[in-house]
């Protein structure tokens, strides 16, 4: 009998070690919250320790946000007097009677007190309590394709919370048009940003986004090399062995290497592997694999407007898999799935640099970072003023599939590095905004050449030696175009008729690689969705490159585009069945028929523009 009991014990004990029988640490119930209540929380100053600081109950907040509640509390102690509820305070966890409350997450602004809002943790553990833990299933949208042409990445999801600046009613008399702004409402505490070796132009783009996403941006100290002289991962800092806890720091770095970008916060809740923190969303992404670090306080601001914490990043700690309304939950001890990039600059002046990155994986950050990434690594060895061209060259590895090939140029006065930049972000966007569940990076490797001259010029005319010739024969064409100095070029290219082509009428269209992708777009469809990974992979494969003159011979025909594939020049009754009633919507119809289409051979210009020639193919 005694041995049974002695193994329950022991099984009961085993059980209760590993967090599967009830959470190790007992919650405060909000409705036994009453004001005037005395308790404590627990946040870093200084270091990695979690120190203690008084918390006194004023009174629950209801219906804060929908569906959830907050407790409005006075923090006292430490440095609080002099700081108040600082930005990465996030997440400090609050306890009643040895019991935790919640999360200090909400403040006002420019408040003269530490006055803050706590999440309690009851609402934040029930946040994450539905779904797997595991990560996201593939969302699939339409495409568009346009966005690998045009360079404009769509604006990424973020936090609803308020952005806009605090007004006072003083304000908005001296400025009757400010009184929209008026009023005091709790906000989510900012999240500090830290961008550590980011150039100055880099940060005067990029810091306005990362700001409407409810960051506060900050200076960083940069980060150690990835990897050790051993190969293995490397710790951002040293870490001084200081364990994970509730008060300690935790880090969320986006991207690491030679360039450092990395949020930050405050562990509220561990309950075996799994962990709880911030009270309030990081991005509110829902499901999410972004790497959890822990981390180091170098330093509390004091600042009048909102005082910050300055953290480094020490070890891996494990993934955050659910960034939501009430907090964001990470399953510890578990590795994050992350993007490894490779940059290789030529300066114009002869120089090469080398930057290696690792890229969080999502689906609305990743394209931002890669275009942060990429940028900073021109900027910050190449002028961002004045006239330059950038030749890219770049490989995208995807698990079990071709190698996506980019090959490009961009010549313009002060956008060259925001182009370069986006014509590999904006396909990283398209395929993970596709949705495909065996979507895996392996590799992106890019190699970028900077001269400091203008090689654009506008395609002036085409001229020919005859109007008329036969199939299977060849013609000679020149081609003028004229440089930003008036001077005119001419280039001449053989042009060989197929010999298959009928006799006939026939069109031949001269144009750049942006004017032809847009003419098709045009008239197949804007949208894409492909059958599978392999057909979108082909197709980003297969666009025009934008730095290249390409031409094309077609004739008036009509044809189909069905499920994504062009059929041009199909038989009537293949046509009627295809726009029967048993097909509605499964086909676009398209006017035109190319006959041939090659790329021309680069030249020393980035030519611009189109022109079209009429042609008689004699029999």
């Amino acid at each position: 009998m005694i041995n049974k009991c002695l193994s329950a014990a022991v099984i009961f004990l085993l059980l209760l070690l590993a967090g599967n029988l009830w959470p190790q640490t007992e919650f405060f119930r909000l409705e036994n919250v009453r004001p005037g209540m005395k308790g404590i929380g627990k946040t870093c100053y200084q270091g990695s320790t979690p120190e203690e600081f008084q918390v006194e109950i004023l009174g629950v907040l209801r219906g804060l946000n929908p569906g959830s509640d907050a407790v409005l509390a006075r923090l006292s102690g430490g440095p609080l007097a002099q700081v108040g509820i600082f930005e990465g305070m996030s997440g400090s966890p609050v306890f009643l009677d040895g019991k935790l409350l919640g999360a200090v997450a909400f403040s006002f602004p420019f408040a003269k007190e530490a006055i803050g809002g706590i999440t309690p943790i009851t609402q934040m553990v029930d946040a994450f309590a539905e779904g797997p833990e595991s990560a996201a299933p593939g969302i699939k949208v339409i495409l568009k394709k346009s966005v690998l042409w045009k360079y404009q990445l769509p604006e990424s999801g973020g936090p609803a919370s308020p952005t806009g600046p605090a007004v006072t009613a003083l304000d908005a008399g001296l400025q009757p048009a400010l009184s929209s702004f008026t009023g005091h409402a709790l906000q989510p505490i900012a999240t500090p940003l830290s961008l550590g070796s980011l150039s100055a132009e880099s940060l005067r783009l990029f810091a306005p986004r990362f700001r409407a996403l409810g960051f506060a941006v900050l200076q960083g100290t940069g980060a150690a090399t990835l990897q050790s002289a051993a190969g293995q991962p490397k710790a951002a800092a040293p870490s001084d062995g200081t364990p994970l806890e509730p008060g300690s720091n935790l880090i969320i770095p986006l991207v690491r290497g030679d360039l450092d970008v990395s949020a930050g916060g405050t562990v509220t809740y561990i309950n075996g592997k799994q962990l709880y923190a911030f009270g309030h969303p990081l991005f509110n992404l829902g499901f999410s694999q972004l790497p959890m670090y822990k981390g180091r306080t170098i330093a509390v601001f004091p600042s009048l407007q909102s005082s910050f914490k300055i953290l480094e990043a020490t070890e891996l700690a494990g993934t955050l898999r659910q960034d939501r309304g009430l907090g964001v939950y990470g399953l510890l001890g578990e590795n994050p799935v992350t993007i490894p990039m490779r940059v290789r600059v030529t300066t114009a002046r002869g120089g090469k640099k080398a930057f290696h990155y690792e890229i969080s994986r999502d689906r609305y950050l990743t394209p931002l970072l890669i275009n942060l990434t990429l940028f900073n690594s021109i900027t910050a060895t190449e002028r961002a003023a004045g006239v330059s061209t950038l030749k890219v060259n770049g490989k995208i590895i995807l698990k079990g599939q071709e190698p996506i090939l980019i090959e490009n140029r961009f010549s313009s006065e002060g956008s060259s590095a925001a182009n370069a930049a986006l014509s590999i972000a904006a396909p990283v966007y398209f395929l993970l905004s596709s949705g495909y569940k065996n979507l895996e990076f392996e590799d992106i490797d890019i190699e970028i050449s900077s001269t400091e001259d203008d090689r654009l010029a506008l395609l002036e005319s085409l001229r020919m030696d005859r109007s008329e010739v036969k199939a299977g024969e060849a013609f000679r064409l020149d081609i003028l175009y004229r440089k930003a100095d008036g001077e005119v070029v001419q280039d001449a290219y053989p042009v060989k008729i197929p010999a298959e082509i009928p006799p006939g009428p026939i069109s031949m269209l001269v144009a750049d690689g942006t004017t032809f992708m847009a003419m098709d777009a045009a008239e197949q469809g804007e949208d894409l969705i492909p059958r599978d990974l392999t057909q979108l992979v082909r197709f980003i494969n297969n666009l025009h490159k934008v730095d290249r003159l390409y031409l094309r011979l077609f004739r008036r025909q009509p044809g189909a585009v069905v499920n994504g594939e062009g059929l041009p020049g199909l038989p009537p009754s293949i046509l009627s069945i295809l726009r029967s009633d048993r097909n509605t919507g499964s086909m676009n119809p398209i006017q035109t028929v190319p006959l041939m289409e090659f790329e021309l051979p680069p030249g020393d210009y980035i030519v611009t523009g189109s022109k079209t020639l009429n042609l008689e193919i004699k029999s």
